[in-house]
């Protein structure tokens, strides 16, 4: 706890206990419907042999064989499709269960990748104060960041300059490009070496010249045409001597890093960053099979699939709902009472059939219902992981009455979406101390230098260099970021983190 704030990972384990009930639930569930599918199985096969019964004692003249002949193709067709069926409801529970296995493991594996890296985080953050104050206390940091400064300060006035010339280039080009007489002439290099006119050509081009004011445009035309070049240059080499003085800084900064142990921390730190997010990708797609399955079983529970259309109806006229009216007419007009316990017989499990259909269908929809909140909690937990709502850094408001949101869910008054905004209401991000009392509004220098080394920058040299930082300072060219990334040294991200979140 921090003050009275609930740590993201009390209200994590919340959340998965919330889970274990939800798929508990749900396989007591299945564990019924596994008895009630049994018990409808002996039913059926009950009834058959009674309709068997019945039959031989109508037609006493064929024998056993015959009789089961007769039923024989549609309860054999029957069986087939009904154990078809069985086969891949089989298949898709044990997907369904593998699935869920397969998430908890990974569940369990991201629980211990964050637990080393919130360990690695707490570490880091500590060599990072370390590394800020031998930083401030080198040397050479102090007058190579004024020296930064200054050439950030006259690479931007550069950069704007060439800014305005090309938009005074825009503006005033194509006016000399447009005149033909101006063209002509420039064409021919009049005015110059190169230009070969002799006799009335030249009095017509010194004519011309004249009335377009060809030396003094000539001017004008070749400045815009070759000084925002030549200005571009001047600015590629300010930059390059701008980064130069950058990876100065840097290499003091890997050297300090790397004496004092924080490049391995982040080495290690970036590992199971990246660890941590392939096992969240491994969730995603483990959950897309499991969504898959639940699809596929939620069609052969309803009444129209194909092993229904198949079969089903066939039994149901042939054998499984033979009109009762029709066997009891019978029944009662013949002397003998054998007949009539026979059919007694069926039509008491024709009742139990249907009382026990009625309870499966109803037990699927329990189970439907169950597996549906198990997996809206599980893109809850998905959602809290990816947001690394879990990490130290992540606490909410004690105002927040988790196990009441919790329970407003499993009764189905809320909805995935619903809980999650609940749980985004309420969470916030503790900064470590070295960020505490700044922020850099820019993000400059969360993409482009460590967060120590832009926070020092700033220290050291004082509130010019942030001004500069704000006005876009350490724009990092492809050169200087290749050449960091070339030295093995750990990416920036954002803060300064192992992940690309917040939480770590």
């Amino acid at each position: 706890m921090v003050g009275n704030l609930i740590s993201g990972s009390d209200v994590a384990r919340q959340l998965e206990r919330a889970r274990r009930d939800a798929r508990r639930r749900a396989e007591d569930v299945r564990a019924g419907l596994d008895k009630l599918d049994d018990f409808i199985k002996q039913l059926i096969a009950q009834r058959g042999n009674s309709l068997v019964e019945l039959a031989q004692h109508y037609f006493p003249d064929l024998s056993q064989t015959s009789i089961e002949k007769q039923f024989a193709e549609v309860r054999g067709h029957l069986k087939h499709l009904l154990e078809q069926k069985q086969r891949r409801e089989a298949e898709l529970h044990q997907t369904w269960d593998t699935c869920l296995d397969r998430r908890a493991d990974l569940d369990q594996q991201i629980e211990q990748v964050t637990e080393k890296l919130d360990k690695l985080a707490n570490r880091r953050d500590e060599l990072e104060q370390q590394l800020a104050q031998r930083l401030r206390e080198h040397a050479e940091f102090e007058p190579l960041s004024q020296q930064a400064l200054a050439a950030e300060t006259e690479l931007k006035r550069n950069e704007l300059r060439v800014a305005e010339m090309r938009d005074e280039v825009a503006e005033k080009l194509p006016a000399y490009e447009k005149s033909r007489l101006f063209q002509y002439l420039y064409r021919r290099g009049y005015g110059t070496a190169e230009y070969r006119g002799k006799g009335w050509t030249q009095q017509l081009d010194r004519w011309v010249a004249k009335i377009v004011k060809y030396n003094k445009n000539r001017q004008s035309y070749n400045f815009l045409k070759v000084t925002p070049e030549l200005m571009a240059n001047e600015v590629e080499r300010r930059r390059e001597d701008f980064n130069k003085l950058m990876q100065r800084l840097e290499a003091i900064e890997d050297s300090i890093s790397d004496e004092i142990g924080l490049t391995d921390v982040l080495q290690q730190g970036t590992q199971r960053g990246d660890e941590r997010e392939a096992l969240m990708k491994s969730v995603s797609e483990v959950d897309a099979q499991r969504d898959q399955a639940e699809q596929e079983l939620a069609r052969l529970e309803a009444t129209e699939n194909e092993y229904y259309e198949a079969g089903v109806n066939r039994l149901k006229e042939f054998l499984g709902n033979m009109e009762e009216s029709a066997l009891e007419f019978r029944t009662r007009v013949t002397p003998q009472t054998t007949d009539d316990e026979i059919f007694r017989e069926i039509k008491d499990c024709n009742a139990q059939l249907r009382e026990a259909r009625q309870q499966n269908r109803d037990d699927r929809e329990q189970l439907q219902l169950w597996n549906q909140k198990l997996s809206g909690l599980d893109q809850v937990v998905s959602r809290f992981r990816m947001h690394e709502f879990d990490s130290r850094r992540s606490w909410f408001s004690p105002q927040m009455n988790l196990s009441r949101e919790v329970d407003r869910f499993l009764q189905g008054q809320n909805t995935p979406a619903g809980l999650w905004s609940t749980l985004s209401r309420y969470q916030q991000f503790i900064q470590p101390q070295l960020d505490n009392g700044w922020n850099d509004p820019t993000g400059v220098f969360d993409q482009d230098v460590s967060r120590v080394l832009g926070r020092v920058l700033v220290d050291v040299a004082g509130e010019a260099l942030r001004q500069a930082a704000q006005r876009g300072m350490h724009r990092r060219g492809p050169t200087r970021a290749r050449t960091r990334s070339s030295r093995g040294r750990p990416p920036y991200r954002r803060g300064g983190g192992f992940t690309t979140g917040r939480g770590f």
